[in-house]
């Protein structure tokens, strides 16, 4: 057994980890960064060779839909009043689905948490975000606002070297970006003129894929390959664009591979090391100050397993909220194939969007939403998807491949998922390879996420028959099959301990040393933008709370 010491431990390394982590070095305080999964270098990665869609890809937390973490249980019940939600082929008879698929997680173990494998959308929650309730009367207003959080989006987007247009017509003004915005893909350019025949915007979406070098970046090489690992070293992925810069102050150790247990507390809740285990050995680290940050299921995990006396609950959980409140990704999306060669595969994945329905409408019971557009998306990406996807053999498989490949385009929506305090997830009586207790997830939607979804789902349509493509033929919905990149909610923030688990800076009511900056203390999903950017904002300003903390001791 081994002990280790520093003045701040952080348990994760993504969004939120890498990003406390690094401003707590920067700021002059010795820092243990924990990280579960190992270091990765562009070489690790499939996309560094010719057979590269059909390798596994190594930070993938999950080798297939089965994720480690989560006992499968049957999902929840679809209404038959909104079958037409479900995921269908378009011009097929109506789904006969009854239940909800199996919960689908896609996050990443490995230095820089799911930044490894996320396409770099960093996008500042509109102000009304902030503010559903009072607004719209949806979900629960957040304890900060968007002036809180406006500098430490500003910071973030220069460490990541966000490449973007600062004239948005939907956002507050703000100063440029640290780089221009990408030229559109030739998809977006095709998918423009169906924007502009409804008098819609197709924007520049703002990305943390530079587009100028940035630091010791190379800028993006347009590759369309984000998800897999970047090649090329180019995205501003936290373990190259962040990471770095306190390796650099000599204050940051990271122990990579080191798998925490538990969070050990005394007698009046203050947390007073953690237990970790790597190559077969059990290890602990103490601290002053404990930040969280292993994602929206492994941080409510930890905290319920972590068990004592005086937190017979687990840690936070004195009023039944951990866990509660659990958002994922509420996703549609419409496959169309063009009319022409529109090379889906090159550019940034998701270079445009359109942000006209970001606000939603007082008391119409909608959120807000987000229309993009991709060509990576579905199941047709690179030669060999192309292949397997396309029927055929022989000449008439090889005439079709060459009319068809890279013409496949995804139009896609995305909106929140309500914050309601029965979603949730709970500790499983199964356990994991280490004896850890897996969780059960109950998710489903309600009259808010299913008339948003409708609504949705009627404006891709509008775009995708404005396009005038060739084909439309796919219709995806995490409605009948749940696909969660952007989990949130289950240790939600908020100024009640009876109803929240963290005060505004993210610490932990009933622990006074414990701070969470991931998804997980997220009150709303920003009404269809990417949360990332937020995290990263609110994770620097609760360093920054901390550090104040740490010079009073």
């Amino acid at each position: 057994m081994k002990r280790r010491d520093a003045d701040v431990v952080v348990i994760g390394s993504g969004a939120g980890g890498g990003f406390a982590a690094t401003a707590l070095a920067e700021a002059g305080w010795r820092v243990l960064l924990l990280e579960r999964g190992p270091r990765f270098k562009p070489d690790d990665f499939p996309t560094r060779h010719a057979d590269w869609e059909t390798r596994a890809v190594p930070f993938a937390a999950a080798s297939s839909a089965i994720d480690p973490s989560i006992e499968w249980t049957p999902g929840a019940v679809i209404d038959p009043a909104h079958r037409s939600l479900c995921s269908r082929a378009l011009h097929a008879p109506m789904p006969t689905t009854t239940h909800r698929g199996r919960f689908r997680y896609e996050r990443a173990f490995g230095v820089g948490g799911t930044t490894l494998q996320y396409q770099g959308e960093a996008h500042r929650f509109a102000p009304h975000a902030f503010l559903p309730q009072t607004l719209f009367g949806l979900g629960r207003d957040w304890p900060v606002r968007y002036e809180d959080l406006e500098p430490f989006y500003e910071r973030a987007e220069q460490w990541l070297g966000v490449a973007g247009d600062a004239e948005h017509p939907f956002k507050p003004s703000r100063g440029p970006y640290p780089g221009p915005a990408h030229p559109l893909s030739t998809k977006s350019q095709w998918a423009r003129r169906g924007v502009e025949q409804l008098g819609w915007t197709l924007f520049p979406n703002p990305l943390a894929l530079p587009s100028i070098p940035h630091g010791t970046q190379p800028p993006c090489q347009h590759a369309g390959v984000c998800t897999r690992g970047c090649p090329f070293g180019a995205k501003s992925s936290v373990d190259r664009a962040v990471l770095p810069r306190a390796l650099a102050t000599g204050r940051l150790e990271i122990i990579e591979k080191a798998r925490v247990m538990r969070l050990e507390s005394t007698d009046h809740g203050r947390i007073r090391s953690v237990m970790y285990r790597k190559d077969g050995a059990t290890h602990h680290a103490s601290a002053a100050v404990f930040v969280l940050a292993a994602g929206a299921l492994e941080s409510p995990r930890l905290l319920l397993t972590s068990t004592s006396p005086s937190c017979p609950e687990g840690i936070g959980n004195r009023h039944d909220q951990v866990g509660r409140h659990l958002m994922e990704t509420v996703l549609s999306a419409v496959t169309v194939e063009a009319d022409q060669p529109v090379a889906g595969w090159k550019g940034p994945p998701i270079d445009a969007r359109v942000w006209d329905f970001g606000m939603p409408t007082p008391g119409e019971g909608r959120s807000g939403f987000v229309l993009g557009v991709s060509g990576t998306m579905s199941r047709f990406h690179g030669p060999t998807s192309y292949a397997a996807a396309i029927p055929g053999f022989g000449l008439e498989h090889k005439n079709a491949m060459r009319e068809r490949f890279g013409r496949i385009i995804t139009l896609f929506g995305i909106t929140d998922h309500q914050p309601h305090p029965e979603n949730r997830l709970v500790l499983s009586s199964q356990t994991d390879e280490t004896g850890m207790p897996k969780v059960r997830i109950h998710s489903d939607y309600r009259d808010v996420e299913l008339a948003t979804l409708g609504t949705m789902q009627d404006r891709l349509m509008q775009w995708a028959h404005a396009c005038q493509p060739k084909a439309i033929t796919e219709l995806f919905s995490s409605y009948s099959h749940p696909s969660v990149t952007h989990l949130a909610g289950t240790c939600i923030m908020g100024s009640d301990p009876t109803t929240s688990v963290t005060d505004h800076h993210g610490r932990v009511h009933d622990s006074p040393n414990l701070f969470i900056t991931d998804a997980s203390i997220l009150p709303g999903q920003g009404m269809g933008d990417s949360p990332s950017l937020t995290i990263h904002a609110l994770a620097l300003r609760t360093a920054e709370e901390i550090h104040k903390i740490l010079q009073t001791k």
